[in-house]
């Protein structure tokens, strides 16, 4: 088992062994070093907002005061994929105990959440909190097929306090898939244990985001909410505001993996098959599992569609992300279906079937090894980080952020291009907003909107939708000069968009330094404030 727990890990890290920053990573670490020390960074918006992810931050965000932000990704990599590796593989084995097929299926998995995902939720990529607690879970289900439940629920408290949504979630996928089971599925009073204990860890979850907006008016605690579903992430929690192709093509692509799904399922599970080669209570409980996760996510369905009239009631539940789970277990099922399926046809004895399950596995790997080593196959053509890949000229934008880094003092706040993500991860200078960056509690995230329509926002297209400047240097030295005394930014770090020559924004301000289609500008010193006034009364 080690040496496929050690196969799964390479797998993983061909999938996803990119530079770091990868998608979230400059996101989430920049606040795990903000948190550990204040004077990275200082006046952000975003990284000064408050924290929702405790237990991740003091279990691994020290670490940030003794090693690099790109180093300590690849250790939150290593030790995400080391328990995924680990928790699959032995969740596969119990399902499927058949030699080297448990790798496979780990191909299969990254391959499925990839290609069928309807909520955008993924696996295998860069470092934060969910892909420890993803690891956790599968810990917790193969417990759960052990028979141990009260370890199982102990295990799903854990996974929640490391993230509160993938460890809830996963417990109320299992609580529909024990309540849809007649026999077979252990007692109440068995499971009390685990449950006390795994509700007293799940504390440390879900406690900071609940309090982190006790104090606050509920009308900006709605407004929020409509923001943060509505406006900033509908393709992850309301995916029937987005409509048109893009909803077809991610219904299409999930909804083909719950039918793939149910159809093994139905083919499997009926048959007789010798307990030896495959576990079908195993394999019925797993499928159970993911069908309470499409159960989640139909009734995220449902939310959104009776409450279309009802925007603040509809945001308020649907900010809690009923589409993740969904994207994960009906993958997760489906591979180990499969892989159950080719180790019942390797061990036929009449040859024609383990011809057919050989053919099968050789065509299953192939496939596998297009969808995960087409990641290796694009870095080898220029490792670019994710979090940078849509940038005009990657390695120029690290060049001026390095430069900042090396010559502006560290209190130095900048006006950075809306989409861009990794300011804070190369300059290690402070940003007034990004689109990426959106804080977690309300207030803040009202006023990061309220930044984002001020800076960025010129007007309306016919159909209602904002229109965004094209480039922070098309609004004007004028304009510029006066968000910068506003915020307290002292350049502007622009980037002329791909339609125009470099350079042909330019700016009349004055000019630190160019980088490709990067300039950096220099904003005005913010006006001194002026001293607090005396308490001492005048002498007489």
């Amino acid at each position: 088992m080690v040496a496929e727990t050690l196969l799964t890990v390479l797998v993983f890290l061909v999938a996803g062994g990119d530079p770091a920053p990868h998608r979230n990573e400059a996101h989430y670490l920049c606040r795990l070093k903000h948190y550990w020390d204040p004077s990275y960074c200082p006046g952000d918006l975003f990284l000064e907002s408050p924290e929702a992810h405790f237990t991740i931050v003091w279990l691994l965000g020290w670490l940030s005061l003794v090693v690099s932000l790109p180093v300590l990704a690849w250790i939150g990599r290593g030790l995400s994929w080391g328990l995924l590796a680990w928790g699959w593989t032995r969740l596969s084995h119990r399902v499927a105990p058949y030699p080297g097929v448990s790798v496979l299926g780990a191909a299969l998995l990254v391959v499925g959440t990839e290609q069928t995902h309807f909520g955008g939720e993924w696996l295998i990529g860069g470092f934060e909190s969910k892909t420890l607690a993803y690891g956790v879970v599968l810990l917790a289900l193969r417990a759960w097929l052990d028979r141990a439940s009260s370890l199982t629920w102990g295990l799903l408290g854990l996974a929640t306090a490391m993230h509160a949504l993938v460890g809830l979630w996963s417990g109320v996928a299992l609580s529909i898939a024990w309540l849809l089971t007649r026999r077979g599925r252990p007692r109440l009073r068995s499971m009390a244990p685990g449950i006390v204990i795994g509700g007293i860890l799940a504390m440390a979850g879900v406690l900071p985001p609940l309090m982190m907006n006790a104090s606050v008016e509920p009308d900006i605690v709605s407004q929020a909410n409509q923001i943060y579903v509505f406006e900033r992430l509908p393709h992850h929690l309301a995916p029937l505001s987005k409509g048109g192709p893009w909803l077809k093509d991610r219904l299409e692509r999930h909804a083909g993996m719950l039918v793939l799904l149910g159809l093994l399922a139905g083919t499997l599970l009926s048959r007789k098959l010798p307990r030896q080669v495959v576990r079908r209570s195993s394999l019925r409980w797993i499928v159970r599992f993911a069908a309470g996760a499409a159960a989640i996510s139909i009734t995220g369905l449902v939310i959104e569609t009776v409450l279309a009239g009802s925007p603040a009631l509809a945001a308020a539940l649907l900010k809690y992300y009923w589409f993740r789970l969904s994207d994960i277990a009906a993958p997760l099922a489906g591979a180990l279906l499969i892989v159950a399926s080719l180790g019942l046809g390797l061990r036929d004895k009449r040859p024609a079937r383990r011809a057919l399950a050989v053919t099968v596995a050789v065509g299953l790997g192939a496939l596998s090894a297009w969808g995960v080593g087409g990641h290796a196959w694009n870095r080898s053509a220029g490792a670019v980080a994710p979090a940078d890949a849509k940038l005009r000229d990657p390695a120029a934008w690290q060049a001026a952020c390095r430069w900042i880094d090396t010559h502006l003092p560290a209190d130095a706040m900048l006006l950075t291009p809306r989409r861009t993500q990794t300011a804070k991860w190369w300059a290690q200078r402070s940003e007034v907003m990004t689109y990426k960056d959106i804080p977690q509690d309300a207030r803040s995230m009202v006023e990061w909107r309220e930044r984002g329509q001020e800076i960025f926002q010129i007007g309306f297209w016919e159909s209602g939708r904002p229109r965004w400047t094209p480039s922070l240097a098309s609004l004007g030295a004028l304009r510029l000069r006066t968000l910068g005394a506003r915020y307290g930014a002292t350049h502007v770090l622009n980037e002329t968009p791909a339609y125009l020559p470099i350079g042909a924004d330019r700016a009349s301000l004055p000019v630190v330094g160019r980088w490709g289609p990067y300039t950096l500008y220099a904003l005005p010193s913010p006006e001194p404030r002026s001293p607090a006034p005396s308490q001492t009364p005048p002498p007489p």
